[in-house]
């Protein structure tokens, strides 16, 4: 049976300050650190190959049961990630906040319960994280019907919560939806992909105005609207809606970050819909714009590439100019 690469695509795709985290934490414990010399070994490869592997450790006694090994050692790295990031990701910090909640209305400190359910909520409405917001109306109510302060449950404010989240739900499947079509490939306009471009285009969220209720929600909205577009060949039309996500990301900086992955492919998308639109020198502008992300906060993990071909209209010729 051929060996399994997960891990080693995992290590591979850690970052430097990730696989610095977790060799710092590795030097924290004691006892034998096997798994460390196989993650040396394992990041040294270009392409895996565990029987080289094999060879290398014939006389570490941890050989004979090296899947066992492998996986403590998959294991190790997925914690080491999720303390690097449980401080970076607002979804993290909202994770924690509502397990303090629920262990402080357990333990019947209502008055404390309150303190950390007042700053969550606060922090899931301004990074539109709906569905944290949901559920932390959720425990308001429970507060409520504890008697801990006089006052009604906001039912509109919970239906609203159900709504937003409603809303982003249904508007996330259309991203799904329209990222499946526009896959690696490109669009093929064979029978069931316009099927599938026309029903996403026709959907009330998409063709109605003012149907998203929050930027998250909008951000996906216009960036499927670009999409239709460039399935119907309107590349003029696709550059105003991606454009449109740009702005909403740039000024909304913690959901820009939150989205790294949809702004990144925004701008790819502009760069292609400048180049489809002969505008070369607006293309390169935002070109510049993508390899600076690699500076900011949240955007140091994603890996990007990205082939630029500079056209030579003056001989008809087509030259690679730069890769990144």
């Amino acid at each position: 049976m051929k060996p399994s690469t997960e891990l080693f695509e995992l290590i591979k795709s850690l970052s430097k300050s990730e696989k610095r985290f977790f060799k710092l934490s590795s030097s924290l414990q004691t006892g034998d650190k096997n798994y460390l010399k196989i993650f040396d070994a394992i990041e040294k490869q270009a392409v895996y190959n565990e029987a080289a592997l094999k060879i290398a450790f014939k006389k570490e006694t941890f050989v004979s049961h090296f899947p066992s090994e492998k996986n403590h050692l998959y294991k190790l790295i997925l914690k080491s990630l999720r303390n690097y990031h449980s401080d970076n990701s607002i979804n993290s910090v909202l994770k924690q906040e509502i397990k303090n909640v629920e262990i402080l209305y357990k333990k019947a400190l209502f008055k404390e319960c309150n303190k950390f359910l007042i700053r969550a909520k606060k922090q899931a409405i301004e990074n539109e994280k709906f569905y944290f917001l949901f559920e932390l109306i959720s425990w308001e109510k429970l507060l409520l019907e504890e008697a801990f302060e006089d006052g009604q449950f906001n039912a509109d404010a919970y239906m609203h919560a159900t709504r937003l989240w409603t809303i982003t739900l249904e508007t996330s499947v259309l991203y799904s939806k329209i990222n499946y079509v526009f896959r690696s490939e490109g669009f093929s306009r064979n029978a069931e992909d316009i099927r599938i471009v026309k029903e996403i285009e026709d959907h009330p969220l998409i063709k109605g105005k003012n149907t998203a209720l929050s930027d998250r929600a909008a951000t996906i909205c216009y960036y499927t609207q670009g999409f239709c577009a460039m399935a119907n060949s309107r590349t003029d039309v696709a550059l105003l809606k991606f454009n449109r996500v740009k702005e909403i990301l740039d000024g909304r900086p913690k959901l820009k970050t939150d989205l790294a992955k949809r702004y990144v492919k925004t701008l790819s998308n502009i760069i292609g819909s400048h180049i489809d639109l002969g505008l070369y020198d607006e293309a390169w502008r935002f070109i510049d714009g993508l390899k600076d992300l690699t500076n900011e906060s949240g955007f140091n993990s994603i890996d990007i590439q990205v082939n630029v071909f500079k056209t030579t209209t003056d001989i008809g010729a087509s030259t690679v100019d730069e890769m990144w």
